[in-house]
């Protein structure tokens, strides 16, 4: 009786077999896809500190042994003074790298109670950029010139910014076909996020707004206006002389931008930053005593326990004073 071969089978016979060397190639590129690049970026620093640490030390940094690891992070809580949440970084920035080269992870129980044991003696709290309140958007956005390029570049960011609640990369990442102009508002899609990194995307809306400098839908207009409707980058960079350049400003632009606005509205910007625009929606959305459903349908958390500690405050006196009339 014949073999019968595949179409894939005889394809594998005229080219010649198998390029072993490109395909491992393509499934890294593949693998670091999957991350963060944000984190991909911290985690290389982070394993260049510990390589450099284990060089001084004399210890082997691949594969690490655990004790290597121990001391370490003992190192950097103790002679650096790091917060427990960097170290706590760095140890999954050397797991992740010996799991790329396939051996043990030097992490072990005893790496955690160094950790926790850390923690607890020094009772860090985590602390956050300030939240943006509705009322200094207001002085933030008056404090921007529309009449300029710049100064409506920087408006309709900082709107948008507050009114989608999102994160510094995903403003930078907005292309003006991300943004439609319907009746009651915009709707803006975000084609991936740090909950998202599939891609699979979402839709957001942004109602209209009542005061001309803080409505979503007439700051963006007077943006695009100047920009342009060339396709892009929605926020372009521009130069000195007023020149709008066809290309994307980046997160950390994003960041420097909202504290050059805030801090030209009279107001200390060393507590905000773009993540403030985030906190101050959601802050303020609580206040108004949204839903949990609705504020993560506006934050796109997907646990109720991370969004919770942005509101924890808006709700400290939603409910009856306890003592009222007796002090």
């Amino acid at each position: 009786m014949g073999t019968s071969l595949s179409y894939d089978q005889l394809w594998l016979f005229e080219c010649g077999g198998v390029d072993l060397s490109a395909l491992r190639e393509r499934r890294d590129s593949i693998r670091v896809a999957t991350r963060a690049s944000r984190t991909v970026h911290a985690y290389g620093s982070d394993w260049r500190m510990f390589s450099r640490w284990c060089e001084l030390a004399g210890r082997d940094r691949l594969p690490a042994h655990p004790e290597t690891l121990e001391l370490y992070i003992t190192w950097m809580l103790t002679e650096l003074h790091r917060k427990v949440t960097t170290a706590e970084r760095h140890v999954s920035a050397v797991a992740h790298f010996h799991r790329d080269a396939g051996v043990d992870s030097p992490v072990r129980p005893a790496v955690r109670d160094i950790l926790l044991g850390v923690k607890r003696q020094r009772r860090e709290q985590p602390v956050g950029k300030a939240a943006l309140s509705p009322r200094d958007l207001v002085r933030v956005a008056r404090a921007c010139d529309g009449r300029t390029a710049l100064g409506a570049r920087d408006r309709a960011l900082v709107v948008l910014g507050f009114a989608t609640a999102f994160r510094r990369a995903e403003l930078a990442r907005l292309q003006l076909s991300d943004v439609s102009f319907e009746r009651r508002g915009l709707a803006v899609l975000l084609r991936y996020s740090k909950r998202d990194q599939e891609g699979k995307g979402r839709v957001i809306a942004v109602w209209a707004g009542k005061r001309a400098r803080t409505d979503p839908v007439r700051v963006l207009r007077a943006w695009i206006r100047l920009r342009g409707t060339w396709g892009g980058p929605l926020f372009s960079r521009i130069q000195t002389a007023g020149l709008i350049v066809r290309k994307p400003i980046s997160g950390e632009a994003v960041n420097e931008t909202v504290k050059r606005v805030i801090s030209a509205a009279g107001i200390d910007a060393a507590r905000y930053g773009a993540h403030s625009l985030r906190a101050g929606a959601i802050t303020a959305a609580a206040e108004l005593g949204r839903s949990d459903r609705e504020l993560m349908g506006l934050s796109g958390h997907s646990s109720p326990k991370v969004m919770r500690m942005y509101v924890r405050s808006a709700r400290l006196f939603s409910g009856r004073n306890p003592l009222a009339g007796v002090l």
